[in-house]
């Protein structure tokens, strides 16, 4: 319950933290938290702003899976939500410019916040996660490329790896197009740079040696379809 607490109340605080009050961002469905001014460095776009907002939030940084791409194809396994997790299609959308902003899928632990300058003019944004248990996004319009990388936070304790070994080598994978079947061995064109953290001390798992990871960060350049995969 306490890790649970943790997960979700970290997605709402960042989204406050990093969502712009004055962006060019326009909601029709409904954001996980209240948008208010973000500190004058990450309204700037800078990517190591956004990256220490989330550090200050987490406990340490675990481990670092760096970027890595192969036209042939990265052999993967995509990952599923735990047991207990309500499997359901959800989408949010918005209308994001350059001044930038944030979506949540709250049910999803998910948060993608676009830093100023991500964008050069005003674009629908459409993020949808998987119905049928797997923690996969298709994220659109397909194809869409940005100038600075956009950061998706995505909790970890109500997947199935959370509290396993599995959970050191949980990474975001990129298709360049919709599968049907995410079971057995995918290909994955790319591995997105992300960054697994733990708890702050004193909340979830924070205290415990070694430190369970709780919360991953993913940098992404352009838009299709990701997943939170191992391999």
């Amino acid at each position: 319950m306490i890790r649970s607490r943790f997960v979700r109340s970290f997605v709402l605080v960042l989204t406050t933290f990093v969502a712009i009050s004055c962006a060019d961002y326009s909601p029709i469905e409904p954001i996980s938290a209240p948008q208010i001014a973000a500190p004058t460095k990450a309204q700037d776009g800078l990517i190591g702003d956004l990256l220490g907002l989330v550090t200050g939030l987490l406990g340490s940084i675990i481990r670092v899976i760096e970027f890595r791409s192969d036209p042939n194809g990265i052999p993967v396994s995509a990952i599923k939500w735990a047991p207990a997790h309500e499997n359901q299609t959800r989408t949010v959308s918005a209308s994001i410019g350059y001044k930038g902003g944030s979506l949540s899928i709250p049910s999803s632990d998910f948060t993608i916040t676009f830093p100023k300058g991500a964008l050069s003019k005003s674009t629908w944004i459409a993020i949808t996660s998987d119905g049928n248990g797997y923690v996969s996004y298709d994220m659109k319009p397909h194809g869409l490329h940005f100038a600075k990388p956009v950061v998706v936070t995505q909790g970890l304790n109500h997947t199935a790896v959370y509290g396993t070994p599995l959970s050191l080598n949980a990474f975001c994978a990129y298709f360049p197009k919709d599968l049907h079947d995410l079971s057995g061995i995918l290909k994955a064109l790319e591995i997105e740079t992300t960054t697994i953290y733990s708890a702050p001390s004193g909340q979830g798992n924070g205290k415990q040696n070694p430190p369970v990871p709780e919360v991953e960060t993913w940098q992404l350049n352009h838009f299709s379809h990701y997943m939170l995969a191992s391999g």
